[in-house]
């Protein structure tokens, strides 16, 4: 189905490789980009991507799994200073999801299970917690904390916790509040802002093949979100998070697939196309410089918009005109990049979406991507070789 060359997403794979290696900074340390100092996050980033390459990564294990824990563990101690409850606390609820997945990469979380970080999450209330986080209403980062939640309730199941009813009403709940486009709050319209973050809970939907679930529903309404390059978010030039969430929409049932095999097709190559010359890839590359066919991109942007996403994306523009957003500033490093730097969270995240693409028009090639078999980013049903009806 698809017209994806097959060399040139080979290619794609070995320059990103390069980019990984260049952000190395000392044997078991990596930066977000070449600039930027080592930290924790990057190291789990970078052991991400060289996984889904398939790389070897036996060698260094332990001393990276070493690593990863050392940091977990300081930075619990920082965060408890300033937090009481961890519960909510999101770079460090990141942190903690992102190290398992890591150790589960290195195949060293056996030896480093983490009890005593994952043992005082595991609420009892796991309602009132998703209430709470505005989860049903939909919310900004509510999807966020609602999969942290559900990964620490499967990965304690593993552990011999008695967490299946937990697991069992967090399904039920997401399920019974879901709203006419699949996602979660009390909208009119298709927005952004639902895919994006109602694409959390569907992360474990997929994870745990839950039944009755509006997968071709939730697919057909992002679908309608990508603007003429197959991009997704709610600026031009599109953003790691936005293409990786809708391709995760359109790539996890079968007939989603066959119904947008062009637009499937139309972002890979556009993906492709814009790898930077070191490898990586970028946020977008039509927000800065401030030029005129940047402004041009945008007001297009805005007019085909429809319905609150036009809304949104006329906010969002308006909103990254400021010179605050001249970079883009996150808490997984202290340096702030450029939009059109390439940085390994996006680099990560375009492979990935490439890789669900890739598996999609072609099952057989599952096998030539190390995906992650832990619940979260970076799963993909192959590993269970399993398959919506």
């Amino acid at each position: 189905m698809s017209s994806l060359n097959p060399c040139k997403l080979e290619q794609a794979k070995k320059r990103y490789r390069t980019y990984i290696d260049s952000t190395r900074q000392g044997e078991f340390d990596f930066a977000l980009t070449p600039l930027a100092e080592s930290t924790p996050y990057a190291r789990c980033f970078a052991v991400f991507g060289y996984g889904l390459l398939c790389d070897d990564l036996e060698s260094s294990a332990d001393g990276l799994a070493q690593c990863m824990v050392y940091d977990l563990n300081a930075l619990k101690r920082a965060r408890e200073k300033i937090s009481s409850n961890l519960n909510n606390d999101k770079p460090y609820l990141q942190l903690l999801t992102f190290t398992l997945s890591a150790l589960t990469v290195l195949n060293r979380i056996k030896a480093y299970p983490l009890l005593d970080h994952v043992e005082p999450l595991l609420t009892t209330e796991i309602d009132v917690e998703l209430n709470e986080c505005g989860v049903f209403e939909g919310r900004a980062r509510s999807g966020n904390q609602a999969m942290f939640f559900a990964i620490l309730f499967i990965y304690a199941a593993r552990l011999g916790f008695k967490t299946e009813k937990h697991i069992s009403e967090w399904q039920k709940l997401h399920k019974d509040t879901q709203n006419s486009f699949g996602f979660w709050g009390n909208h009119q319209s298709m927005s952004h802002l639902q895919f994006q973050n109602g694409y959390h809970q569907y992360e474990i939907f997929e994870y745990l093949d839950t039944p009755g679930v509006p997968w071709l529903n939730a697919a057909n309404n992002v679908a309608k979100l990508a603007d003429s390059q197959g991009h997704f978010a709610p600026y031009p030039g599109g953003g790691g998070c936005y293409d990786y969430d809708a391709v995760f929409m359109l790539t996890a049932h079968p007939g989603s697939v066959v119904k947008h095999a062009s637009l499937l097709d139309l972002t890979a190559k556009t993906l492709i196309a814009e790898q930077n010359d070191d490898g990586g890839f970028c946020e977008s590359k039509a927000i800065r410089p401030r030029s005129l066919r940047n402004l041009t991109r945008s007001l297009d942007h805005v007019l085909k918009g429809r319905g609150i996403a036009r809304l949104e994306r006329l906010r969002q523009g308006i909103t990254l005109l400021r010179s605050r957003h001249d970079r883009v500033h996150t808490h997984w490093s202290n340096y702030s990049r450029e939009w059109g730097e390439s940085d390994l969270w996006d680099s990560w995240f375009r492979m990935l979406t490439l890789a669900r693409i890739d598996c999609a028009f072609n099952p057989a090639h599952s096998k030539s991507w190390g995906f992650i078999n832990f619940p979260g980013i970076g799963f993909h049903p192959s590993l269970n070789g399993e398959c919506k009806e």
